[in-house]
């Protein structure tokens, strides 16, 4: 081998040469690999980590003026409300193309009856009481007047005052009706701050227009009710076993209910969820569903931190739930969004009574989640309400068609699906070919990819760079490596004769020749892999994919306390490349070294000296 080195060392520039060329060859071809291994193992960690979310919500049609008195003013005002000349179904998104990962749905939420539970502080009892009174004067109510509460049918209360004072208004009817003294009424209330001229008392119970039902069948149509919109009754003997006086009672009944009901949310999966997707909630502690709650329908459910908290629950508890009524128009956060539960639909059905449950089963707590916000209520989020409860949709087993309280058009808070990630435009492209024209323009699709977009295309763009990197490092060190053993083997045929002729051995001349080689390129790409691993850790610290605006650290961030987030830093280990390529060019040299010598050796060495070698 020494014999073998000092041969080389007689043309010191040549050999000089292609060491240098093999090292910046090696060097180039493993940070090349290394880039692209890394690059890809990050594209792929993004993959698994980012979604694709879209929400659709169909834009209404119009939108036209609704009107309304106001008796403290004396003026009428008026309010904005959409109009939908029909309800698009969320079926018209099943095209051919759109390759989606979690086909679009319309999410309903039902209403649980918590009895025993802490759901909301206070109710609405305080606000909204259904009253008995007697007016202490003869008096059209078109202001404040003084009436003697007989009793509250809600919210019921122990001691009954006769003498409790209060001032009632038909606040909201231009022309009302003249309440008579010595008679005694019912009236449905809103306790509202008194606004009116000489106003004798601080608050006013403003009567409120008979509670129409909202209820609609399974296909979303209004169903009829003969309720006439009075604001008040008289109340007289046998009167609450008349059809008139049962409503009274029924919507006493349906508001005690109210105000110990909770939202519960049926999901497919938490994944289609905007608040879940985007992170401002996430699981905490316990576990969220697995793939075979959510397809057997297991009795389990999420709560939040807040509610379990303040009922004193923890993880492996059960709690019934009596589901009394399905809303197909708003999501929870509508209604229950800052737990006052005030609401735009009505708590009787189409028979004018209070709705009873379809279904109730006691479902057990496997996780509780956190809402980013003030005291765990939801900030930004468009779906997610207080107290709001978690369950798989194949849990419910009954029929619900008879307890639908509302029915609405899609809404982004209620309608989702989930795509492949960077398959936006293909799939708009889809959308655009196979959906109506007069469909779409009633539909607005919007997308959160969690900034995927922006993070891939800086990662490809590293990869690209990669890519050419190996690719020349490889073509480079092949070339060299190709001049390499044409300069100090094949051309060395002339000494393989003369040493053979000295007597030396097939082996000896294989040594001879192929082992200074061989060395000159291991100590070459050893050097170049050095050098690659000390320019690579220099690179590492460089914005080659040019994203510098849209990376971040996520040590603080919800992504880090997700357990379900993966990490992309640092997501390739480099150091078997670092091993395997020189590993494989030194033996490929080695290789080639002692094909080309064999080759030399095959000729008689009389021929080779009698020979011209050029």
């Amino acid at each position: 081998m020494l014999k073998s080195l000092k041969q080389l060392l007689r043309t010191p520039m040549k050999t000089c040469l292609f060491f240098l060329l093999m090292a910046a060859a090696t060097a180039l071809l493993v940070m090349g690999a290394n880039l692209w291994a890394q690059t890809q193992a990050q594209m792929d960690a993004v993959e698994k980590q980012f979604t694709t979310l879209g929400t659709v919500e169909q834009k209404p049609n119009r939108t036209q003026m609704r009107t309304g008195w106001d008796a403290a003013d004396g003026a009428y005002y008026s309010e904005v409300e959409p109009v939908y000349d029909s309800v698009i179904s969320a079926d018209v998104l099943d095209f051919d193309g759109a390759n989606y990962l979690k086909a679009p749905e319309k999410r309903p939420y039902y209403l649980a009856d918590l009895q025993g539970l802490a759901v909301r502080d206070g109710g609405t009892a305080l606000f909204y009481p259904v009253v008995e009174f007697t007016p202490a004067e003869t008096a059209v109510p078109d202001h404040p007047i003084k009436v003697y509460v007989q009793r509250f049918l809600y919210p019921e209360a122990e001691n009954q005052n006769n003498e409790y004072e209060i001032y009632v208004c038909d606040h909201w009817t231009e022309n009302p009706a003249p309440l008579e003294a010595g008679k005694t009424y019912v009236a449905y209330t809103n306790v509202i701050v008194n606004h009116h001229e000489n106003a004798k008392s601080s608050i006013e119970y403003a009567l409120i227009a008979a509670e129409r039902s909202t209820q609609c069948d399974a296909g979303g149509n209004l169903l009829e009710s003969d309720m006439q919109a009075r604001t008040f009754d008289e109340v007289t003997a046998g009167f609450y076993e008349t059809e008139r006086g049962q409503y009274w009672l029924e919507l006493s009944k349906a508001l005690s209910m109210w105000d110990t009901t909770a939202p519960v949310l049926p999901v497919t999966d938490t994944a289609l969820l905007p608040s879940f997707h985007d992170r401002t909630v996430y699981v905490r502690e316990g576990r969220t569903f697995s793939a075979e709650d959510l397809e057997n329908g297991a009795a389990v459910c999420l709560v939040s931190e807040e509610f379990a908290r303040k009922n004193g629950l923890s993880i492996g508890d059960k709690v019934e739930l009596p589901l009394y009524g399905v809303n197909e128009k708003d999501s929870p956060h509508r209604t229950f969004g800052d737990g006052s539960g005030l609401r735009a639909f009505s708590l009787l059905n189409a028979q004018n009574r209070a709705y009873t449950p379809f279904w109730t089963a006691k479902y057990e707590i496997i996780g509780t989640y956190y809402s980013v916000g003030t005291y765990g209520k939801p900030a930004g989020s468009i779906e997610m309400a207080l107290n709001l409860f978690l369950i798989p949709a194949n849990s419910v087993k009954a029929d619900f068609a008879g307890n639908i309280v509302d029915s609405g058009p899609m809404q982004r808070a209620t309608a989702s699906f989930q795509i492949p990630n960077g398959t936006i435009d293909d799939y708009m492209a889809a959308y655009n070919r196979n959906v109506p024209a007069e469909v779409r323009e009633n539909l607005e699709i919007t997308f959160d990819d969690n900034g995927y977009s922006q993070i891939i295309g800086g990662l490809l763009n590293m990869r690209y760079v990669a890519i050419i990197l190996f690719a020349a490092g490889l073509l480079s060190a092949l070339a060299i490596l190709v001049l390499l053993l044409y300069f100090f083997i094949v051309k060395q045929k002339k000494r393989t004769a003369i040493e053979r002729s000295l007597g030396m051995s097939k082996n000896q001349c294989r040594v001879s020749l192929a082992s200074g080689v061989v060395v000159l390129s291991a100590v070459a790409v050893i050097l170049g892999t050095v050098a690659s691993t000390v320019l690579f850790d220099k690179v590492q610290t460089l914005d080659l994919t040019g994203q510098s605006e849209h990376t971040f650290s996520t040590e603080y961030s919800l992504w880090a306390r997700d357990e379900s987030a993966v990490e992309t830093e640092d997501a390739a280990d480099t150091g078997v490349l670092e091993v395997v390529i020189p590993a494989a060019m030194i033996l490929l040299t080695a290789g080639l070294s002692v094909i080309l010598v064999n080759r030399n050796l095959k000729q008689e060495p009389i021929e080779l000296l009698s020979a011209r070698v050029e």
